[in-house]
């Protein structure tokens, strides 16, 4: 289960913020808690594990081009596979005209 006060994507307001009515604010949903909402239980998809070492703004940067590299790679997984099917049917057609010509003149 998710808590967001342990997630990376969770930054806290200072603790001189004039509205001292919430606690932080989600980076990924940009929505804003209360202190006693801040460890509730949710289930939350985009939970992502506090690195100690790590602010809220470098776990969310992380996130992003972690999300990138993966659609990327899909992408260009999906390409190479029409690539391969493109040629296969290219040779295909060039087989089929060769034997066409080969027995037809």
């Amino acid at each position: 289960m998710a808590r967001c006060g342990r997630c990376g994507l969770w930054s806290p307001y200072p603790a001189n913020y004039k509205e001292q009515k919430y606690a932080g604010v989600c980076l990924w949903f940009q929505h804003r808690l209360i202190e006693d909402e801040i460890f509730e239980k949710r289930d939350c998809r985009e939970f992502f594990e506090r690195v100690p070492d790590l602010t809220p703004l470098q776990h969310f940067e992380y996130r992003i081009k972690r999300d990138a590299i993966g659609r990327n790679y899909r992408a260009a997984r999906r390409a190479i596979i029409v690539a391969v099917i493109s040629i296969i049917l290219s040779m295909a057609g060039l087989g089929w005209k060769i034997l066409e010509a080969g027995f037809g003149g």
